[in-house]
């Protein structure tokens, strides 16, 4: 009887983990709506630790957008793309990326957003590298994956 209580008990917990595990949602922006791909203002969140800001500017480098950064009490240039964006980590044995929030604007209009959200479950993929799950929140965001195709290659690390 002890067995099968502690067998129940065991799947339930891989269960519940496997539900919680990190994921992705949010909506790419639409480069036909926009025309040709603008300049990019990155919006400064000072809050958040530097090295999302770093990633987001490499990712920018990498795949050749042109970008400025400014301050976060600056207002935005309608005519380009503003990112704005936010980062929370947490402490479980590790610190991780727990959630994470990108938005673009255009004309004043948000025009796309990704968020990613690792909850404090058992689950152990919320430990992977935060510099690899801010560049997947870019590629959504860019439209080169989708969240699915994200949150599947963060599930499999």
């Amino acid at each position: 009887m002890r067995t099968i209580k502690l067998t129940i008990l065991v799947f339930m917990l891989v269960l519940m983990s496997a539900c919680a595990a990190p994921r992705y949602a949010g909506k790419a922006i639409s480069f036909e709506d926009i025309g040709s791909v603008p300049e990019i203002v990155i919006i400064e969140d000072e809050a958040t630790k530097k090295g999302f800001l770093d990633t987001i500017k490499e990712w920018l480098i990498k795949n050749n957008y042109k970008y400025i950064v400014k301050s976060n009490d600056s207002s935005h240039e309608l005519d380009k793309v503003t990112i704005e964006y936010v980062g929370y980590w947490k402490w479980d044995l590790a610190i991780y990326l727990s959630a994470a929030k990108i938005e673009a604007f255009h004309n004043g209009q948000r025009v796309g957003e990704v968020n990613y959200n690792a909850p404090n479950s058992l689950n152990m993929n919320k430990f992977g590298n935060g510099a690899e799950r801010i560049e997947y929140m870019l590629e959504i965001l860019f439209g080169k994956i989708s969240e699915l195709e994200a949150t599947q290659a963060i599930k499999s690390k």
